[in-house]
């Protein structure tokens, strides 16, 4: 006797509904908003440092309440005292609930992401920590190789070098990044390959 337990692609889809899809709107969970963030960035009237800290934090890390100094313009800033002064929470904790307009040292990476990229290829001679530290050192993703670039790669074999990348991360030091950042609506072109896949399979 054929098991219930799951029906058949076909009986699902001969199942009548009365639903319009055009009605539906769903609501994300994710708090961030380029536009919520940008006007927040502004509003510190510090944008053009906030880049020159991103592109710190996102080449050179950052990490137990460490995260440098950089030089702009012949000035050298101490990157956690410009957040701090700019209102970023540099405190805060995956627990915490942030609105739209929060800024964080990570969502300063992922605004200038296309900046940090930019950096990367202006620079070659610039190797970002998570490429130097924790991946193969395939030449070829060094500059699509930072925290922050999940939120625009689109290429397969990008995507796939950072995911190893992000696990590696995890392996070494008992970590779930790749899972949060997975969870958390990034990688989307992972997730758009992989659904397609199943649907092909």
């Amino acid at each position: 006797m054929e098991s219930k337990q799951y029906y058949s692609i076909e009986n699902l889809k001969g199942i009548e509904l009365n639903i319009k899809m055009s009605d539906l709107k769903l609501v994300s969970t994710d708090t961030y908003s380029d536009e919520d963030v940008w006007e927040s960035i502004q509003e510190t009237g510090k944008k053009e440092l906030l880049l020159c800290a991103a592109i710190q934090m996102c080449v050179i890390g950052f990490g137990k309440k460490v995260y440098g100094n950089f030089e702009y313009q012949g000035i050298k800033y101490d990157v956690k005292e410009l957040l701090l002064n700019s209102n970023v929470k540099v405190y805060s904790t995956l627990e915490d609930k942030l609105a739209p307009h929060d800024l964080t040292p990570r969502r300063i990476q992922r605004f200038y992401r296309i900046h940090v990229y930019d950096f990367l290829i202006r620079n070659k001679d610039i190797k970002p920590y998570l490429w130097k530290k924790y991946s193969t050192k395939d030449i070829k993703f060094r500059s699509t190789t930072f925290p922050g670039a999940e939120s625009f790669i689109t290429e397969k074999d990008e995507v796939d070098y950072l995911i190893e990348t992000y696990k590696e991360v995890d392996k070494r030091n008992n970590t779930n990044i790749f899972i949060r950042i997975y969870n958390g609506k990034h990688f989307m072109a992972f997730k758009f390959i992989h659904c397609i896949l199943f649907f092909i399979y």
